[in-house]
């Protein structure tokens, strides 16, 4: 073999050397940038899945007070019924006492029952309303929650990804 034939093998070698070198950094820089993308998507999903258990949380303690409030308001119709159905008796017991006053006092227990009905009404209802939020709040207690689980196994995924 001639050495001009020798020198150009050997500078192709090189060349092919250089190549499969610069070939083998960039990949290897490659598979760092992907790294460094999916441990921020990570990171990203992470955030996300503190927010959403955060927000479900806030719905829970939001659900538990709506449901105290509307125990309170059914523990005062309750409580305004027996005192509303002890003046109707006493009125009753009145009546018959006086039996020339007894159609006036007869009026007046119905009265004070009409009353007591109608803000027992107004009481139940309330405590209907506020038992549907904290039903609702509940609800969207569960969904961030899942949302909040949803985001975590993301990041794992991404986590995973990143090795």
């Amino acid at each position: 073999m001639s050495a001009i034939a020798v020198i150009a093998i050997v500078i192709g070698a090189l060349v092919v050397i250089a190549l499969v070198f610069f070939a083998v950094r960039e990949k290897a820089a490659s598979r760092r940038r992907e790294s460094e993308r999916l441990r921020g998507e990570a990171a990203g999903h992470r955030q996300e899945a503190e927010a959403h258990a955060a927000r479900s949380a806030d719905k829970h303690e939001e659900a538990r007070r709506e449901r105290r409030s509307a125990a309170e308001g059914r523990a005062r119709a309750e409580t305004e019924g027996k005192v509303a159905a002890s003046l109707a008796e006493q009125e009753r017991e009145r009546a018959d006492e006086h039996k020339a006053i007894a159609a006036e006092h007869e009026r007046a227990a119905d009265a004070h029952e009409a009353r007591q009905a109608e803000v027992a009404e107004g009481h139940v209802a309330g405590a209907e309303e506020r038992e549907r939020r904290a039903a609702a709040a509940e609800e969207e207690a569960q969904r961030e929650g899942r949302a909040a689980g949803f985001h975590d196994e993301r990041a794992a995924e991404r986590e995973r990804d990143a090795r």
